[in-house]
Order: C-alpha cells, then sequence, then structure tokens
C-alpha cells in the first residue's frame, strides 16, 4: 500500500507540472489573448499592406516604363528622320551655294560682255551707216529709217544689250540679204535733170536698172558719178524682161546686162 500512495503522488505532480506549463506556453481567454493577437496581426496587416503598395508601384512604373519605351520610340524615329532632312538640306545649301557662286561669275562675265558689247555694236553701226552711204540708192528712204531708229535704240539707257544686240543683227542681216536677192518697186530717179517715175530692178547689191512706165526707155545707175545715165534701147529687151522676172511674171532666166560697164567704171574711181 505504501508503494500505490507513491505512484499516486508522482502522477499527481506530473500532471501538476503538465498543467503549469500548459497554462503558460498557450494564449489563454482574455486580455492576454487579444494582446498576442494584436501582435500577431499587425505586423501580417502591415507585410500585406506593403506588398500591395509594392506591387501597385510595380505596376505604375510597369505602364510608365511602356509610355517612356514608346516615346523613346517616336523620338528615335523624328530624330532620324530630323538627321535625314538635316542631310538633304545641308547637300541643297551646298548645291545652292555653288550655284550662287556660278551665277556670281556668270554676272560679273555678262557686265564684261556688256562693257564690250555695246563699243562693239556702234562699230557695226558705223559700218552700216557708211554701207548705205555709199551703196546704190535702192530703199533710200527704208533703209534711213531703220538706220535712224537702229540709233536711237542704241544710245537708250533703257534698253537691254540683248534687244541692242539683236537689232543690230537684224538690220544687219536684212543688208547682207540684199547681195542676194532682186527686187522690183516703183520710185522717181533723175535722168537728165528730169524727175522720172518708173520701176526700178534691184540685182542684188551690184547695179540698178530703170525701166519707164511706158517701157519705152532704160536707165542703169552709174556708181562712180553717183547718178542715173540713160541706156541704148538694145538693153530695153533685156530690162522689160528683169522686171518681168523680179514681179514674178516671168520664170527666172539668163539675162544679158551691161554689168561689165559698171564694173569698169568702178575700177576707175
Amino acid at each position: 500500500m505504501k508503494f500505490k500512495k507513491k505512484h499516486i503522488i508522482s502522477v499527481c505532480q506530473a500532471c501538476a507540472v503538465l498543467g503549469l506549463w500548459s497554462f503558460f506556453s498557450f494564449p489563454l481567454p482574455g486580455w492576454c489573448g487579444q494582446n498576442t493577437a494584436k501582435k500577431v496581426k499587425q505586423p501580417v496587416a502591415q507585410s500585406i499592406q506593403t506588398r500591395r503598395e509594392i506591387q501597385k508601384k510595380r505596376d505604375q512604373w510597369e505602364q510608365e516604363k511602356t509610355k517612356l519605351v514608346h516615346l523613346y520610340n517616336r523620338l528615335k524615329q523624328e530624330h532620324e528622320i530630323l538627321v535625314s532632312e538635316n542631310r538633304e538640306l545641308t547637300e541643297a545649301e551646298t548645291g545652292k551655294e555653288a550655284l550662287i557662286q556660278s551665277l556670281l561669275k556668270q554676272k560679273q562675265e555678262s557686265l564684261r560682255i556688256q562693257k564690250e558689247m555695246l563699243p562693239f555694236l556702234k562699230k557695226i553701226y558705223a559700218r552700216l551707216e557708211t554701207l548705205v552711204a555709199t551703196d546704190p540708192p535702192f530703199l533710200k528712204k527704208e533703209r534711213s529709217t531703220r538706220l535712224k531708229t537702229l540709233d536711237k535704240v542704241l544710245n537708250d539707257l533703257e534698253t537691254s544689250m540683248a534687244e541692242k544686240y539683236r537689232k543690230v543683227m537684224e538690220a544687219l542681216f536684212i543688208e547682207a540679204e540684199y547681195g542676194a536677192t532682186i527686187e522690183v518697186y516703183q520710185d522717181k530717179v533723175i535722168i537728165k535733170k528730169e524727175a522720172v517715175l518708173g520701176n526700178i530692178f534691184r540685182l542684188g547689191r551690184v547695179s540698178l536698172f530703170f525701166l519707164s512706165l511706158d517701157r519705152q526707155s532704160c536707165a542703169y545707175y552709174n556708181v562712180v558719178r553717183k547718178q542715173w545715165l540713160p541706156l541704148a534701147d538694145d538693153y530695153l529687151p533685156a530690162i522689160r524682161s528683169a522686171v518681168e522676172i523680179g514681179t514674178k511674171r516671168r520664170p527666172v532666166g539668163l539675162l544679158s546686162l551691161p554689168l561689165g560697164r559698171l564694173a569698169k567704171q568702178r575700177g576707175k574711181q
């Protein structure tokens, strides 16, 4: 019996120790349990809130990152376009600069030509004036009027050099054409101090022949004496034919005209 009591006492003691351990080890209802729960919940809530804020900032950063990437790509494309445009503008500017330099050279050359051109044109005008004065007196009024107009053009400050050149060349070509053409026109001539109206046949710049309106008398212009001299009736058929050819009433043909006499007279001058 003594042994059993000791055993029971040991068991009771073990139960008492176990109870004390349980009391201190597990949360108890009341104020001790609430404090412990609060202490546990607060860090957890803070951790969750922190993670939410971090995730929110991460989402915001991803959105901002996407925007920045798009902005970067757009700015990169614009930069490439601007670089290309800048290169093209630089090349265009270089080309324009070269063109400007070329135009300046052309302008200087044009000014030099203009300075030399006017004296040259006036020399040609003087030769034309001498030519008209020494030539047989055909189309005298027309040619004199042309020279007067040309003189006004050359001395007009408002007329461009190109226009002056054109007018001089035009007059020169007209005078040159007289040497390769024939022509018939009516005019009065002085024969033996008498004015007679008739047809004048111009043979280039070589000779002038006159046929009266009644076709019964003829004459030629003597460049040595500078006057009209009558021709023998033997030349009437040839001069009549020449007038008909000049007025296109007869086909072109060979004529016997007193050109040799005129050439001989010119040689005596």
